[in-house]
């Protein structure tokens, strides 16, 4: 009788252990850890990067709610809506039932952060700040999906098209660039950025470095200051190079625009730390070469 009592609590404890093994176990970008009982099947996502890498994995199925700003993919525009970035609706949330809340601090706030802890549900917090973070960020979600498999084979692909595009560029000489994501106020790319690793990695040289800030309010003479080779601009400020000058007409006596290269790119692709940043570094190469 003894025996058999040993061997049942002996296979009940191995059971448990498996159990606890196959717990899936990921540590977030505020060193948190996430433990999942099994692949999230419910993901809120807020933010539209997240929402590109859930479906570049294959997991788009399992999202059940998104911000007012996902577009990317087509499929994603078909998800419930639950707020914006800074503004998530938590009833809207509440009501989709999530398994999983996915959320970058960059774009959501500390307070709703907090809100959306007190629903009990688990909260994964990605903060990819460049291309390798970009690869981690991707490693976990899919850890967290069930579709790790897919989700190496993307890194793999990304990381190739990176590498050609950054071994071209070593192989260039460094062109002075300076980009601009406002005109009015003028707002630069400074350092420590995203957009700013992925001009140093498409051979370009950001004249804005020297600045005390992330994204520095500039005045028309500190561009004139500079004077870069290529001016790029978000595509969503201006639509047409040739208004540029119209706005502001010293500018005329800019080497960019002398040279003629003053060049827009799309938002989306640039400045979204997700899958497709790989091709806003390819787009940025083609830009400045």
């Amino acid at each position: 009788m003894h025996k058999i009592f040993f061997i049942v609590v002996l296979l009940s404890t191995s059971l448990h252990s498996s159990f606890a093994q196959q717990r899936i176990r990921v540590t977030d970008d505020l060193t948190r850890e996430i433990v999942l009982a099994k692949p999230a099947q419910r993901i809120v996502s807020l933010a539209p990067s997240i929402t590109e890498a859930l479906f570049a994995i294959g997991a788009g199925s399992q999202i059940v709610g998104v911000t007012d700003f996902c577009d990317y993919p087509a499929e994603a525009k078909a998800k419930s809506r639950v707020g914006g970035i800074i503004n998530p609706n938590i009833e809207a949330i509440v009501s989709v039932k999530p398994d999983l809340i996915v959320l970058s601090m960059e774009g959501n706030v500390r307070e709703d952060f907090e809100k959306l802890k007190s629903l009990g549900v688990p909260l994964f917090v990605t903060n990819p700040r460049d291309l390798k973070g970009i690869y981690r960020s991707l490693d976990q979600l899919g850890a967290l999906t069930g579709k790790s498999t897919t989700a190496m084979q993307l890194i793999r692909s990304l990381h190739v098209r990176a590498d050609f595009v950054m071994k071209k560029a070593a192989q260039q000489r460094p062109t002075s660039l300076l980009m601009i994501v406002s005109l009015q106020p003028i707002i630069v790319v400074g350092k420590n950025t995203f957009l700013a690793e992925l001009i140093s990695l498409a051979g370009g040289m950001n004249t804005a470095v020297k600045a005390s800030s992330t994204y520095p309010t500039y005045s028309r003479e500190a561009v004139l200051k500079d004077n870069p080779d290529v001016l790029i601009f978000m595509s969503d400020i201006l639509a047409n190079p040739s208004d540029l000058v119209a706005l502001y007409p010293e500018w005329s006596r800019l080497r960019a625009i002398q040279l003629n290269n003053v060049f827009t790119i799309n938002p989306d692709i640039a400045s979204r730390p997700g899958p497709r940043a790989v091709e806003g570094l390819e787009a940025l190469y083609e830009l400045i070469h």
